[in-house]
């Protein structure tokens, strides 16, 4: 690689030399920069835009360009979208700063364009007369070290999420067992344990959407028995209910399915369900349950068992409103949950 070229340039004091090496300095400095590990390049303030005029092997080879392609380049070819402003403001400075010694970190970005963190440090070379000839910049890819940091924030976040869900679950478990009757310890058991399975599918779908929240028409195909889907109509807009809203919600269609299985429309094969959804102010779910084919006296059991679980998570745990109509016929459940879905 060829020398610099300025006449003027005699480097810095030597730390612990001898004599007879002085006469050198200029000639080892550049053989050291040459053949450094370390990515280095050299510009030259006093040109037009600070090109580069020296750029070593391993700068090259960190980059992927050639040195045709660097040299007479300010480094900015280096920079992206994505390479954040304040970085750039604080490159922009050093030309006005009084200090000689420089230090950033950005983005930068390779020749095939991958990107990578670079920790540049920049120092300000003077003449004999103290007048500036050359910034010395070398760069050091700290990627490694950002994804680090990224992976730590990233798993602590899920740790506080997954944290914050098992409190929810845990919650509804004990709404379970203060609400749940049976004539018998057998039919306790299984009714808590129906209801502990709907949280746990809501929670493993919830897992699977990682804990950004899930699609309503997700949770109620979940919480569906699959032999009676024939007899099930759903449908609404392709709305995705906050993470905190998934478990309350997915046990709301768990227990309208199994009051619907028990003691409504799908406890017989001429049974009719259909389920609508709407989200019209944007964050509002509204949500209609509509059973058909009910006998009067399915009906007036399925009103008065049931539904005692769904009305407390819906009003006292959700901050809704719920309404339960009972026509001839017909078993039709509406309710509203504020916040419940995500903007879009």
């Amino acid at each position: 690689m060829p020398g610099i070229g300025n006449p003027s340039f005699r480097g810095d004091r030597a730390a612990a030399a001898q004599n007879f090496d002085l006469a050198d300095r200029r000639e080892l400095a550049l053989v050291a920069v040459e053949r450094s590990t370390m990515p280095m390049v050299v510009t030259d303030p006093n040109q037009q835009d600070n090109p580069v005029v020296l750029a070593n092997q391993a700068f090259l080879d960190m980059t992927g360009y050639s040195a045709e392609e660097v040299v007479g380049k300010n480094c900015r070819f280096l920079q992206g979208p994505e390479t954040e402003a304040t970085a750039l403001t604080a490159l922009r400075h050093i030309p006005t700063s009084s200090k000689d010694m420089f230090q950033v970190e950005l983005l930068n970005y390779r020749k095939d364009g991958s990107s990578f963190w670079n920790e540049l440090s920049i120092s300000a070379v003077h003449n004999e007369e103290g007048r500036l000839i050359y910034y010395f910049g070398c760069q050091k890819d700290v990627t490694a070290r950002y994804r680090t940091e990224e992976l730590e924030v990233t798993e602590h976040r899920l740790l506080m999420e997954v944290d914050h869900r098992t409190m929810n679950a845990l919650a509804l478990v004990q709404s379970i067992v203060k609400l749940t009757h049976a004539k018998t310890v057998s039919m306790l058991s299984k009714s808590i344990s129906g209801r502990v399975n709907s949280i746990a599918r809501a929670h493993r779908l919830l897992a699977q959407n990682g804990w950004a929240g899930s699609n309503v028409q997700q949770i109620i195909v979940d919480q569906m028995p699959v032999h009676l889907k024939p007899q099930i109509d759903a449908e609404g807009p392709n709305v995705v209910m906050l993470p905190t809203i998934v478990q309350p919600f997915g046990l709301v269609i768990y227990e309208l399915m199994s009051n619907a299985q028990t003691h409504g429309a799908l406890a017989h094969g001429a049974g009719r369900l259909r389920l609508f959804w709407s989200c019209d102010d944007g964050t509002t779910l509204n949500f209609s349950w509509c059973e058909s084919g009910v006998s009067s006296s399915q009906a007036k059991i399925a009103e008065k068992f049931g539904l005692n679980i769904v009305r407390n998570i819906v009003e006292r745990q959700l901050g809704g409103s719920m309404k339960i109509d009972i026509l001839d016929g017909e078993i039709r459940v509406a309710f509203t949950i504020p916040s419940a879905v995500m903007e879009r």
